[in-house]
């Protein structure tokens, strides 16, 4: 029974990892979604620390009129993250 409860707490803390980072990108969208956040130092540094954990999916980032874009990679990427916690989530309550 050890080795059940450890794997339900290792999926559990992946999930959780995930749905971290599927909350920091979703601060990244909205920085980049106000152009002045985006401008600030505070959000170029936050831009730039998330930059290699989003897919680089080639999709278009439409202008905002607030001066910024809608970063769609990063959108996308955020909706992949909770699909993947969700399956997690499914797989440790059945076990």
């Amino acid at each position: 029974m050890g080795g059940a409860r450890a794997t339900k707490l290792a999926v559990t803390f992946l999930a959780n990892v995930l749905l971290v980072l599927a909350l920091v990108l979703l601060l990244r969208v909205v920085v980049e979604f106000f152009g002045a956040l985006a401008a600030h130092s505070a959000g170029r540094a936050l831009v730039a620390l998330t930059d290699p954990l989003h897919l680089p999916l080639g999709l278009t980032a439409p202008r905002t009129p607030y001066g910024g874009v809608l970063d769609s990679d990063v959108a996308v990427t955020i909706l992949a993250i909770l699909l993947v916690e969700w399956l997690l989530s499914v797989v440790r309550d059945r076990g």
